[in-house]
């Protein structure tokens, strides 16, 4: 909950103070230009008031002169041509000159109808004064001022300011609520998953989250997914090679326990016996070492970064050391192993590791391929540098099994004892080797048919040739 808290409150309070920002520039800068445009139309609805009242000016009577003041809500003064004051709502006394506001009056009466917003002498108050002209015949016989006080205008632009910070409050409470949804919209994805890899942590590799949309948010989600995906994965099959660990070990420990024991005990009948107790406990050991050969390479090559020492080397060498090395439990086992070399295949390559590469491919090659069977290494150059290639005509992969051959711990029969099927290690090897030298390797297997690994090692520099040179 405390997640919850804070992610929501810092995604709703950083919308919020956004909101709140820009509505408070607005209106300082809207503020002052809506103001001087409410005072501008003010004084054009004066001004028309004004107009309309100087064309019924000779009609007009006190009565209804007070009637359209108030109507106006504006004071009024009738002046003649002379500046003399002939009606008022104010109270004015007719006959009386005009002791101020002389140039809006002189203005009127040469036909030009004045605005002014600012202090009046004649009203003595600060507002909007206009002067209109008074007509008769085309000529000028006096005019109207109309004078509306800066109170009322302000009290009227006061509660349209008030509307409108009213508007702007609603508005703004109904982006607060949208804001409340929307953060929570953005952080429960983020929350799910954040469930989903403490349930992960804790080995629940069966955690999803709920994926929609395909925004960064949901390739977020699908992106945990996958992993939760490979994690379980990688799990099984942990559990399965442990399994097969113990079993291996287990096996070839408790022969050599037993017959041990038979020999320590004199229960021998004759030398042929020892003999092949002495061959048994032999082979079970070879086996625990090799297993234990396997292991090491595997973690060696799980390392973070693997080490590697390249030189210029012709592949088809290394190759060839191997073919070697391999050609005597191929005679054994009756399967022809053939080569098919193109020289000079030089490459920067470590050594040691690259034939530890031949060796996986040729032993799992030759685990598959029955007796009367064949085995070849091909190299050869192509674009991209050099390649390699074991086929076999054994057995071959299924389909659903060859995408995952070289995931570490992966065995594709998983009632096969190690004497038979290995311990899921060889290729995943061979895999972190090549890549760490810059290639890369592939599969390609038919059921019944055989298989083919193919690998490919980028060339040697010109540099790097001459030096070797």
């Amino acid at each position: 909950m405390v997640i919850r808290r804070s992610l929501t409150a810092k995604i709703g309070l950083s919308i919020m103070a956004i909101i709140f920002i820009v509505s408070g520039v607005q209106y300082l800068a809207l503020g002052p230009l809506l103001r001087q445009t409410f005072f501008s139309q003010s004084g054009q609805r004066l001004l028309a008031a004004g107009e309309q009242y100087a064309q019924m000016a000779g009609m007009a009577g006190p009565m209804m002169m007070q009637t359209f003041s108030q109507t106006a809500d504006a004071k009024t003064v009738i002046m003649d041509r002379s500046g003399s004051i002939q009606e008022s709502s104010q109270g004015f006394k007719p006959g009386a000159p005009l002791a101020a506001d002389k140039t809006v009056f002189r203005d009127a009466l040469r036909g030009r109808p004045q605005v002014l917003e600012g202090t009046s002498g004649l009203f003595g108050a600060t507002g909007i004064l206009v002067g209109v002209p008074i007509a008769d015949g085309g000529k000028s016989i006096g005019a109207v001022l109309m004078f509306q006080p800066g109170t009322i205008v302000d009290s009227t632009f006061r509660r349209i300011e008030w509307l409108l910070v009213a508007a702007a409050s609603g508005g703004i409470l109904v982006a607060l609520l949208l804001t409340v949804v929307v953060s929570r919209r953005i952080a429960n994805p983020l929350l799910l998953m954040v469930d989903a890899s403490n349930r992960m942590g804790r080995g629940e590799y069966t955690a999803r989250v709920p994926v929609i949309g395909e925004d960064e948010v949901a390739r977020l989600g699908m992106a945990m997914n996958d992993l939760a995906s490979n994690l379980a994965r990688l799990e099984t099959s942990r559990r399965e090679f442990l399994a097969d660990i113990s079993h291996e070990l287990r096996t070839p420990m408790s022969y050599i326990r037993g017959y041990s024991q038979v020999l320590i005990e004199g229960m021998a009948k004759s030398e042929e016996d020892v003999t092949a107790h002495l061959q048994v406990i032999h082979d079970e050991t070879m086996r625990l070492e090799s297993l234990v050969e396997a292991l090491f390479s595997a973690a060696k090559a799980d390392e973070p970064k693997l080490t590697i020492n390249p030189e210029p080397t012709a592949l088809a060498d290394v190759a060839q050391d191997v073919v070697d090395k391999l050609r005597g439990p191929c005679v054994e086992k009756g399967i022809e192993l053939r080569t098919r070399f193109s020289y000079p295949d030089v490459v920067l390559l470590d050594r040691a590791q690259i034939e530890e590469v031949f060796i996986n491919l040729l032993d799992n090659a030759l685990r598959y391929t029955p007796t009367g069977g064949s085995v070849e290494i091909a190299i050869f150059p192509c674009d991209e540098g050099i390649k390699a290639s074991v086929s076999d005509t054994g057995c071959g992969i299924g389909k659903d099994d060859l995408p995952r051959i070289f995931d570490r711990l992966y065995r594709v029969e998983k009632s096969r004892s190690r004497s038979s099927g290995g311990a899921g290690l060889g290729l995943a090897i061979v895999k972190r080797i090549v890549e760490a030298h810059g290639g890369s390797v592939e599969a390609a297997s038919e059921l019944g048919v055989g298989t083919t690994i193919t690998f490919v090692l980028p060339k040697a520099p010109d540099t790097a040739l001459t030096t070797a040179e």
